[in-house]
């Protein structure tokens, strides 16, 4: 596993309850403010070909909704949790540091 972080933003860029995309080293990335606790999945649905950062944001009941299907995943943890959707997208390790919001590749 990779031992570098990668920035994403500024630790108040990213309003509570929102997701936004992002991409490093051409990887596409959804990072999800969840009342200051930042969540990192890759961000195009595991069932077709759309990016959850466009869809619904839903901190309440930590999910993340495709905007092409509706399907479900858990942002805490990229699991599959409502149809269609049946494989869970890939979670990544998010650190905030010196007031920067970084991954881990």
């Amino acid at each position: 596993m990779s031992t570098s972080w990668s920035t994403l933003c500024g630790e108040g860029d990213l309003p509570d309850g929102e997701a936004r995309a992002f991409e490093i080293d051409g990887t596409r990335l959804c990072l999800v403010n969840d009342t200051g606790m930042f969540y990192c999945v890759d961000d195009l649905c595991t069932h077709g070909r759309a990016f959850l950062s466009e869809g619904y944001c839903d901190t309440e009941d930590c999910v993340l909704e495709c905007p092409l299907h509706g399907g479900l995943f858990n942002y805490t943890n990229g699991e599959a949790a409502g149809d269609p959707v049946e494989k869970p997208v890939k979670t990544y390790p998010v650190r905030v540091e010196s007031g920067k919001v970084q991954v881990q590749l």
